[in-house]
């Protein structure tokens, strides 16, 4: 039938993210973009995070996946 159509669930670790260090990222993305770059993008999104401690590491596809789970779009 059709359910080969759906996606199965995905190995790996779930994203560990307080609802704090979530909303501190949303407000990142959401400021201006550091000297040199005219947007941010996911990678320097990530890289910013842990500089400012939000969390101790985080991958630009954690990014990715908070942003879209609140329906923000950075490259």
């Amino acid at each position: 039938g059709l359910d080969c159509i759906y996606d199965a669930p995905r190995p790996g670790r779930p994203i560990s993210i307080s609802k704090k260090q979530e909303n501190a990222i949303i407000l990142l993305s959401c400021s201006d973009a550091p000297e040199g770059y005219s947007q941010w993008s996911l990678r320097l999104l990530a890289d910013k995070i842990v500089e400012l401690g939000y969390c101790d590491e985080i991958s630009h596809t954690q990014v990715r996946d908070i942003l879209k789970k609140r329906k923000l779009n950075h490259t």
